[in-house]
């Protein structure tokens, strides 16, 4: 048994928030091991913790538990789940539209809603609504890590249908051309990762160093429109020239060799910022 539980939320390092929810975890077992996903999520922002829990879950041992909280619902009536995943890992969040890529691109074996009256931390504040990260989230969280409890004693099983799911951009290649939208943005360095799948890509038949075509748009404006070099990685080009790639997750992306792309051209995510990659 791993014992492993990962955090994910938009509370930052700054406060005492994320130190809470570990320690709420190793008091119900001190032997189970506390990562971070990420506790630097944009505030408010359930499509990018959709996107951060499918860019790192799989890659984390089978039966590892993740909890994310990334929830501007938190204290109304919104519900809890916790969920199996195909790959067999278990996550806990709001149902709020935060496992819509895991359900798309993963899968879900089994989701239940959580009995919240059954599950609250004993000792929580009582008239207080506004950590279910620390007092809901990361104590069922640590209870399915440590096998005190399974999935059955969270709450009754729900269909997929009864999760709350964000629409996620598309990925299209139709005479000749490839649409998708600028999905998220690698953070660090500025470039910015698209919705398009390397198989639609592939369908160029394109060789490195070939030059494509590639414009960002949005609300009918063009922030972006060069001709940009197919290459393996970043030193495909010369430092402060443009390189088209495949991302690690298996989706065209674009970049500035040792520059960031996304201040330079004051380029930001979502469905309306669209990208479109065309042969010369």
């Amino acid at each position: 048994m791993h014992k492993i539980l990962v955090l994910q939320s938009d509370f930052g390092i700054v406060d005492g928030a994320v130190s809470a929810m570990i320690g709420v975890a190793l008091s119900v077992d001190d032997t189970i091991r506390v990562f971070d996903l990420s506790h630097s999520i944009t505030p408010f922002d359930i499509y990018e913790a959709s996107y951060r829990l499918f860019q790192s879950l799989q890659y984390w041992p089978k039966g590892s538990v993740f909890v994310s909280v990334v929830d501007p619902g938190v204290g109304s009536e919104r519900s809890s789940v916790a969920v199996l995943t195909r790959s067999g890992h278990i996550v806990v969040t709001p149902n709020n539209g935060s496992l819509s890529h895991l359900k798309r691109f993963i899968g879900l074996e089994e989701i239940h809603l959580i009995d919240v009256e059954k599950n609250r931390r004993q000792g929580a504040p009582n008239q207080s609504y506004t950590f279910d990260g620390r007092d809901l989230y990361a104590y069922v969280g640590a209870r399915l890590a440590s096998e005190i409890i399974d999935l059955s004693d969270v709450g009754p099983k729900i269909e997929e249908q009864g999760l709350v799911e964000l629409e996620l951009p598309g990925s299209r290649f139709e005479n000749g051309q490839l649409t998708g939208s600028v999905e998220i943005l690698d953070e660090r360095y500025g470039s910015i990762w698209t919705s398009i799948l390397v198989e639609d890509f592939l369908k160029f038949k394109p060789s490195y160093g070939e030059r494509f075509r590639v414009t960002v748009m949005h609300e009918d404006a063009f922030l972006f429109q060069e001709i940009v070099t197919y290459g393996r990685a970043f030193n495909a080009v010369a430092v402060g020239e443009l390189v088209l790639y495949v991302s690690s997750l298996s989706r065209m992306a674009i970049a500035i060799n040792q520059g960031n792309l996304a201040e330079t051209y004051a380029i930001q995510t979502g469905l309306n910022w669209i990208v479109t990659i065309n042969r010369i």
